[in-house]
């Protein structure tokens, strides 16, 4: 399987982000949010959103880019045809942080391989 992000890997369309919203489907963890719902793909789609006040572009695209690379790794080892968003709190949260926070709520979610 291929490792990297893909345009349908991209979860884009303002109707299917507000559909995976409404979903009762939620974990959580200090420092981010997991909200994923099943589609009728057969692979998984993302997208990474932050709350309000975050702090400034840099620091909002930084997190972002760190997230999708964390999932761009882990794509793998996850159960194929789900949608997910993540949603990310500010914090002093390095690399490390953030992927062992995106392991744990993949794995609360019983999606994680």
């Amino acid at each position: 399987m291929r490792k990297n992000l893909t345009r349908v890997e991209r979860l884009r369309s303002q109707s299917d982000i507000s559909r995976v919203f409404k979903s009762s489907f939620r974990v959580s963890c200090p420092g981010a949010k997991l909200i994923y719902l099943k589609n009728e793909f057969g692979w998984n789609r993302i997208t990474v959103t932050l709350v309000r006040k975050y702090g400034n572009s840099v620091q909002r695209n930084r997190s972002k880019r760190i997230l999708r690379e964390i999932y761009r790794s882990l794509k793998n080892n996850l159960k194929p045809g789900f949608d997910f968003i993540i949603v990310l709190y500010p914090g002093d949260y390095d690399y490390s942080i953030r992927e062992r926070q995106v392991k744990y709520l993949f794995t609360k979610a019983n999606i994680f391989l």
